[in-house]
């Protein structure tokens, strides 16, 4: 009887620590810019377009691409590879996001991947190398490539 009691007992650690490992998980939406890959967490992504036609903004900073008409709505669009000082690739694609109720889309070379990465595996970017859109680094799991990861909060405050 009490080895089927330390069965159970361990079967419901085994569960709990199952529960605890999903929690810690999250989905990211891998993409490249300039070679270079980023992941960024899916609760900001709302969805990926292709052959965008972007209206130029006058006067703006050369990073920002300029605004799409998105389903009847002005959208915001940065030039990511711009923003990091990269050289833009002829193929490109427009990542729409919505963060803290705020819409905006980026131009990134390209979309690689969806991820689940635990909050665990995220290290600290190095501090010679901190910028400040990439909150941790990782390697993306099951592969050898190293991901930065970025802070979408941080997104929305580009300008400040």
């Amino acid at each position: 009887m009490s080895e089927e009691l330390f069965a159970k007992t361990d079967e419901a650690k085994s569960a709990l620590s199952d529960k605890a490992h999903e929690t810690d998980e999250e989905k990211y939406l891998i993409f490249r810019s300039s070679n270079i890959l980023y992941a960024l967490s899916t609760v900001y992504v709302i969805e990926i377009l292709n052959n965008v036609s972007i209206t130029r903004v006058p006067m703006a900073p050369d990073y920002i691409a300029g605004v799409i008409n998105l389903r009847g709505a002005i959208v915001p669009i940065i030039d990511f590879r711009l923003l990091l000082g990269r050289i833009p690739e002829e193929e490109s694609c427009v990542i729409i996001l919505n963060i803290k109720e705020t819409s905006g889309g980026i131009v990134v070379d390209s979309v690689d991947q969806m991820v689940d990465i635990s909050r665990s595996v995220i290290l600290p970017v190095p501090a010679q190398n901190e910028h400040r859109l990439v909150s941790g680094m990782c390697t993306v799991p099951g592969g050898v490539s190293t991901v930065m990861v970025l802070d979408g909060d941080a997104i929305v405050r580009i300008h400040e």
